[in-house]
């Protein structure tokens, strides 16, 4: 009798479910770090003479090279130009994003780099993404922040300005004009203020701690 009470009580005990087992949390995936491979220089023998480096091109007698793949090389009145941007502007580029610079030609004069401007048969680049180029009068006038505003700046570097007062032109940052003179600062910290008839700009020193982290690809 009581083997049978033990079944019926042991039959009649509801059993609990049975819990899923815990979901592993999975850690979110890192993406793979992509190696930037540098381009391989090339070498151009041209005229019994071996040129290596980087865009090359010949016409004639003439061949060069790029000395780095961030630097450009162009055929213009006869020759071959080649420039290479500035640490800085390897090291800086806007966006991450490194261009390719550019040379232009204005009655037989050759210059190279970035923003190039042809006015009244006078060329002239910035040498660096973050410049300004800017006339007036028969004035061509290209002006580049100093590396260490770029430096510590970087992509976020303010696009400088220019004013002209008069005859007088300058370019830089919170630029001022009397009627014949005009003053820029030389960084986006720096200060320019009228007193009178004078004009007095300060730009306060760099405290940049160095950062020697990689170039960004070089442009395509």
């Amino acid at each position: 009798m009581l083997s049978l009470i033990a079944v019926w009580l042991l039959t009649s005990t509801p059993v609990p479910a049975r819990q899923p087992p815990p979901q592993q949390q999975t850690q979110p995936s890192t993406p793979p770090v992509v190696e930037v491979v540098p381009p391989r220089p090339e070498c151009v023998d041209s005229n019994g003479r071996t040129v290596c480096g980087f865009q090359c091109r010949t016409i004639g007698p003439h061949t060069a090279c790029a000395q780095t793949p961030y630097g450009v090389c162009q055929v213009l009145v006869g020759r071959v130009y080649c420039w290479d941007p500035p640490r800085v502007a390897i090291d800086h580029p806007p966006g991450g994003v490194s261009r390719r610079p550019e040379c232009k030609e204005s009655r037989g004069q050759v210059a190279c780099g970035f923003n190039c401007r042809v006015f009244n048969g006078e060329v002239r680049c910035n040498s660096t993404q973050y410049g300004v180029c800017d006339t007036h009068f028969n004035q061509l006038v290209c002006w580049d922040p100093p590396d260490s505003v770029i430096h510590e700046r970087g992509g976020d570097t303010p696009r400088p300005s220019c004013l002209d007062a008069s005859e007088a032109i300058a370019c830089g940052y919170d630029c001022k004009a009397l009627r014949t003179e005009v003053r820029c600062a030389s960084t986006p910290q720096g200060r320019c203020v009228q007193n009178n008839d004078e004009l007095t700009c300060f730009d306060p020193p760099s405290l940049l701690h160095c950062d020697h982290s990689a170039p960004p690809p070089p442009p395509r």
